[in-house]
């Protein structure tokens, strides 16, 4: 018997159950329904002994010894960001399903952050990894180092173009062109983006759409409309500053994420600045606050949880399939709130005659 307080060891269980240790390992290793070389009696001994003592096998070891550990590495830029945490509970509770565990690693948007804490998770032999990479110049060679060992790995909400990486996002262009689209159809015509680092596909997607909606339009985008920001609200508050000093001044804001969208809410709400007469705002996510604010959120709704789960679903798909190469581009939808004017009667009946 382990002494106590000792956490039980396999040489515990084979004491116990008076087999070697080796044998031991070999039952408790052999998945369910599958046959070993060992008498019903040799293995109701080893099993008996695990559960009288509450022995736990090692994932890590029993992974080392079968090529496979059960475990998946996840690696997202920020646990604070609500966005984040809504794809995390899904990609979890469907990887759980699959018999997986998952380790959370948070890079804080830092590429050197990033890199050690993948070589952290990839030092537990992990079989497989989702991540929302920050983009840094060249990181692509990172992926491409990972793709050659044959690691099976996904980009989450964000992606490298001309690659055959596996990832999974949503439609960012056709998004933000449907937000622009909306604020152009309630009479808005001086449209202020609030963006974050175009270097993140995420961010040039939306950027992209953002554009086309207005040349389509008619409408020039001027290079002092185009706000670059971080995503938090403190930066949507330091915005509205800036907005309000352009000239002419714009009559609607549209943001790259909710959050910026909420601190330009904040801030129009203490400078009394009047949404939407004065300043119709936009925002993008959906996160769960948006419709609960005073003046309640018009945004573009990505589809959280099922994002995480197909970043679950199209990594299992990967393991054990070298070279598996899927794109999965997950449907986005305009939510209109009170922030946004209501669309003419007259617009809606042009927009649904053919």
């Amino acid at each position: 018997m382990p002494a106590a307080n000792n956490v039980p060891t396999l040489e515990d269980v084979a004491n116990l159950a008076g087999v070697s240790k080796s044998t031991a390992s070999r039952i408790l290793a052999a998945p369910e329904g599958v046959r070993v070389p060992y008498a019903a009696e040799t293995q109701r001994k080893v099993l008996d002994a695990t559960a009288k003592l509450g022995y736990k096998p090692s994932k890590l070891a029993r992974g080392l010894s079968m090529a496979r550990t059960g475990i998946i590495g996840l690696v997202v830029p920020s646990l604070t960001d609500s966005f984040f945490p809504g794809v995390t509970s899904a990609l979890e509770t469907h990887l759980a399903e699959e018999g997986y565990s998952v380790i959370l690693a948070n890079s804080n948007g830092d590429s050197r952050i990033q890199r050690a804490r993948m070589d952290d998770l990839l030092s537990w032999h992990i079989d497989g990894l989702i991540i929302a990479p920050t983009q840094a110049a060249g990181e692509a060679g990172l992926f491409w180092e990972l793709w050659r060992r044959k690691t099976p790995f996904v980009l989450l909400d964000r992606t490298f173009p001309e690659t055959p990486f596996c990832s999974v996002s949503t439609q960012d262009e056709v998004g933000a062109a449907m937000a622009v689209e909306h604020l152009i159809a309630t009479g808005c015509r001086r449209i202020v983006w609030v963006g974050g680092p175009l270097d993140i596909s995420t961010n040039r997607l939306r950027h992209t759409g953002y554009t086309t909606a207005l040349i389509h339009h008619g409408l020039l985008p001027r290079a002092d409309y185009a706000l670059a920001g971080s995503s938090c609200e403190e930066a949507g508050q330091r915005a509205l500053d800036r907005i309000l000093a352009l000239s002419p001044r714009p009559d609607a804001v549209f943001c790259f994420s909710d959050l910026v969208a909420f601190g330009i809410l904040e801030a129009c709400t203490r400078q009394g600045i009047r949404v939407p007469q004065d300043l119709a705002i936009v925002g993008y996510a959906d996160l769960p606050q948006s419709g609960m604010l005073k003046v309640a959120l018009t945004t573009v709704r990505q589809p959280r949880a099922l994002l995480g789960r197909r970043a679950a679903e199209v990594l299992m798909a990967s393991i054990g399939k070298s070279g598996h190469s899927e794109q999965v581009t997950l449907p986005v939808e305009l939510i209109v709130r009170e922030s946004t004017r209501a669309v003419p009667a007259h617009v809606l009946h042009e927009i649904s005659t053919p």
